[in-house]
């Protein structure tokens, strides 16, 4: 019984200690010299004996100010008691407010020291419940660079997080400024599944959500920069106003957040060592090439395959290309896309896969193909070889010459000669001057030529002096190239309805291309803004200039969502209006 009595009489005593709570609350964690802050020291029951820190670094203006309050719900009690200072501190760096003390049934309880950072004098203080300061310290936008000085074609991640305080909360926010990859190429990472989560931001407890992942790839060496992601945030934070219950009431202000720019130093790839069979790749990869027969019938066709899987930059590579027997028909070979993107990167496979079609039987080698490819983490290029392929060819081998017909090979332009006797059109009495005809030198025709090319020749010189001023017209060139580029961007589009991918890379690089041509502007200097004020100059009327902005968001958007061939149909039809449109009005 002695022991039963002991036990209950400790457990009575942990539940009991277990429910106090005594917490010490700052209005703000970063304050300036000039300024001041208010510090709430709270307990949860009636504690004795409350003895607050020294402040060290600090003066006291105001308090201690006590507050007590008790409430009844569903028969149960509760009880608030809390000591206020409003402190100003006497000089700059990080000041460490330490613990308070209180007694509760003869136990000791102490608070969590709070860390103040001070800094300089500002020209206008504000006071310890200044919401725009809470909101200040309360609330961060940072972009997570995986790396900051990547190889060319390396594969970086970039994670936006929205980091809140535990004393404030969320409700929502707007964006007013997306992120702009200008050298890189770029693809946004679905996340569906947000979650808060609890972590640090500067050595302080808080909580974070992740807004946005993207996975880039730098295709310039040297100082690149990552334009900001910027939000409109809407904020709750508690203010000095309590509740009957001794609650804080909150207040929702607005905060405009930004991640700032971020800066990447691209290296380039080593020269030294490179291989004369690279063609870009970066990553780590695995090398196969492959026909899906080794024996066949002259005449018959066979697929060879050269493949590259693994882990990189896969959609922005070269593959080898396959080298056959001039014997061998080879055909233009057709792209085989199997690459996932997730926040690492690039995965998957690319192949190229030829149609081969041998003439004649006999035995052929398909010499090896080389692949080499730059690995970042080793820092070294490393190259592949698929070595040779043996085809077996059944049929008739070539034959130099027969009684009917002589075959020659296909470098020899395949001529037929049909004839018993070969060659025997050739006579060796053939005489090479005909003496009993006039020579031409010194006629009537002779002298017309001649004058007719004297007369030609100013003409020539006009005309290579017109080609000369016009290869030396660099802007002009720079703009006739950029038209040609856009019909031809356009025109690939239009091949590509129904592969979403290269239809809105083609149609962007057209629209991009019209804008250089017309509006003799570059590409780092296209901005909606800047685009939509030149239209307007060039008298390109407001409904124009808002199709083509919505056409350029359109581009910019549909290559990293889904699209249907309707839609890429639409797009295609809107840009070939809108192109014509601003073609007449600019000509006005």
């Amino acid at each position: 019984m002695k022991h039963l009595i002991y036990i209950l009489f400790l457990l009575s005593s942990y539940l009991t200690f277990s429910q106090v709570e005594f917490t010490a609350n700052a209005s703000r964690t970063r304050i300036a010299v000039n300024e001041r802050l208010r510090i709430e020291f709270k307990m949860n029951v009636d504690g004795d004996n409350f003895t607050p820190p020294n402040f060290v670094g600090f003066q006291v203006v105001a308090g201690p100010s006590q507050a007590v309050s008790q409430s009844w719900v569903n028969g149960k009690s509760s009880m608030t008691k809390s000591y206020t200072y409003v402190l100003k501190p006497t000089k700059t760096g990080k000041l460490t407010i330490q613990q308070s003390v209180m007694t509760y049934n003869g136990n000791e309880y102490k608070t969590i020291p709070q860390v103040i950072n001070v800094t300089g004098a500002v020209a206008q203080p504000k006071g310890p419940d200044d919401q725009s300061i809470s909101v200040e310290d309360s609330i961060h936008l940072v972009a997570e660079v995986s790396d900051a000085n990547p190889y060319l074609n390396e594969a970086i991640r970039v994670v936006y997080k929205l980091y809140v305080s535990n004393e404030t909360g969320v409700t929502g926010w707007n964006e007013l400024d997306s992120p702009k990859y200008r050298d890189f190429w770029s693809q946004n990472i679905d996340n569906r599944n947000r979650q808060v989560k609890n972590g640090t931001y500067q050595g302080q407890p808080y909580r974070y959500l992740v807004l946005r992942e993207a996975v880039l790839y730098p295709q310039k060496t040297g100082k690149l920069e990552i334009e900001p992601l910027t939000l409109d945030v809407q904020v709750q934070i508690p203010t000095s106003r309590r509740d009957f219950f001794g609650r804080p009431y909150t207040t929702t202000v607005s905060r405009t957040v930004s991640a700032g720019k971020r800066a990447i130093t691209v290296k380039n790839l080593p020269a030294v060592g490179r291989p004369a069979s690279f063609t870009g790749a970066v990553g780590e990869f695995d090398f196969k090439v492959e026909t899906d027969r080794a024996q066949l019938d002259a005449g018959e066709s066979l697929t060879a395959t050269v493949g590259v899987s693994g882990s990189g930059n896969l959609k922005l590579m070269e593959l080898p290309k396959l080298k056959a027997p001039q014997s061998l028909e080879v055909y233009d070979p057709e792209r085989i896309n199997k690459v996932s993107t997730n926040i690492y990167g690039m995965r998957g496979s690319i192949k190229d896969s030829y149609t081969v079609v041998p003439q004649y039987g006999g035995k052929y080698v398909i010499p090896p193909v080389e692949f080499s490819y730059f690995d970042p983490k080793k820092e070294q290029y490393i190259t592949k070889s698929s070595g040779e392929i043996l085809l077996i060819v059944e049929g008739d081998a070539p034959t130099t010459a027969s009684n009917d017909t002589a075959v020659a090979s296909e470098s020899e332009s395949k001529n037929l000669i049909k004839s018993n006797v070969p060659f025997a059109f050739i006579k060796t009495d053939t005489q090479l001057i005909d003496k009993t005809k006039s020579y031409f030198f010194n006629t009537t025709t002779y002298w017309a030529i001649l004058g007719g090319l004297l007369l030609i020749l100013p003409v020539v010189l006009l005309y290579r002096g017109q080609v000369e001023k016009r290869s030396a017209d660099v802007d002009g060139n720079r703009i006739r190239t950029a038209n040609k580029l856009s019909k031809k961007y356009l025109s690939t589009a239009k091949k590509n309805l129904g592969n979403h991918e290269l239809f809105y890379i083609s149609l962007e690089k057209s629209l991009h291309n019209y804008l250089k041509s017309k509006l003799h502007i570059q590409t780092a200097d296209m901005s909606k803004d800047k685009v939509d004020e030149l239209l307007d100059q060039r008298n390109a009327s407001p409904t124009t200039r808002k199709e083509f902005s919505e056409l350029l968001a359109s581009c910019e958007f549909a290559r990293y969502t889904p699209s249907s061939e309707a839609s890429m149909k639409e797009d295609y039809e809107k840009a070939g209006r809108v192109l014509n449109d601003i073609d007449k009005q600019l000509k006005k």
